[in-house]
């Protein structure tokens, strides 16, 4: 993620576009702020012959950076990065049959990077299409069933052959999921940046699909899932005000939801990646700039 960071941080080639006495400059933004995360699996157990079904929140700092690029009277680039700070503990639960069955701690870092082409119908609306990429990690430990007694793990005594309780407590595991997604929606934009006695609005709405995929988790080794079920959706809106010429503060909310549909087959033909589904909502602060003109 360092070279992500890094990358954010390159002031954006800007230029201008001079409409109907409308300068529509390109910026560069930093946002941070507080990521609410809802995930939940949902699968049939074959071991335990039920419905398992998960379900975790939780709230930790993101990171947001990017910006607009300017290429001609027609056409721009945008350029976001995401990532979750610092990820905070949550606590899951896991259900079967609507019974609950255990719990473990949870956090998760979100990370994403996108992409678009901006087709300017006029300068304030515009058809974008382009890719993001998401690098999720989920982190699970702390097992516990469901009276609150730790889980452990069991192995086979070598003298009766027999699975027997080791005593020694579950450990970590993570799961890493990174997509790529063709991305295309509806992009907003109100005023020129930094319009001075101004209050400048951003929003647009999104959709991706999946066209390439892979997931692993620690717990099968050299094992990949590569389903390309499912979607991705966001809305996001901006609204921010000049503090002085180039330099513009603002807040921001956004919405992201991606599904995946389907459960996931390994070419082993018993191993399944679940059924899942995660939500987060974003809110912040954010320092827009341009200082080239």
């Amino acid at each position: 993620m360092k070279k992500l960071l890094l990358t954010a941080l390159i002031p954006l080639a800007l230029f201008g576009n001079d409409e109907g006495g409308k300068i529509y400059n390109g910026y560069t933004y930093f946002s941070v702020g507080v990521q609410n995360t809802a995930y939940q699996e949902d699968f049939f157990s074959t071991t335990l012959g039920q419905n398992v079904h998960s379900d975790v929140k939780t709230t930790s700092p993101v990171y947001i950076s990017g910006g607009l690029m300017r290429v001609n009277d027609k056409y721009d680039f945008s350029m976001d990065i995401a990532s979750t700070l610092l990820p905070t503990q949550g606590d899951e639960k896991w259900y079967t049959d609507g019974a609950l069955y255990q719990t473990n701690s949870f956090d998760a870092m979100i990370n994403s990077m996108e992409f678009l082409g901006h087709y300017k119908v006029t300068n304030n609306h515009r058809f974008v299409l382009g890719a993001t990429y998401t690098l999720d990690s989920y982190k699970r430990y702390t097992w516990k069933d469901e009276t609150g007694a730790y889980i452990t793990q069991t192995v086979t005594d070598p003298a009766t052959g027999l699975p027997t309780d080791s005593g020694v407590k579950l450990g970590l595991t993570e799961e890493r999921v990174a997509t790529l997604y063709a991305t295309t929606g509806y992009w907003y934009e109100s005023i020129p940046h930094a319009t001075m006695g101004n209050v400048r609005f951003k929003a647009n709405a999104l959709i991706g699909l999946p066209i390439w995929n892979q997931a692993n988790n620690t717990s099968f080794e050299k094992i990949t899932f590569n389903s390309t079920s499912g979607y991705k959706a966001e809305a996001n809106l901006y609204a921010g005000y000049p503090l002085l010429k180039g330099l513009e503060l603002g807040l921001f909310t956004g919405y992201n939801y991606q599904k995946k549909s389907g459960t996931d087959v390994a070419a082993d033909g018993h191993t399944k990646w679940p059924e899942n589904v995660l939500s987060s909502w974003q809110a912040g602060v954010s320092l827009v700039w341009n200082f080239s003109n």
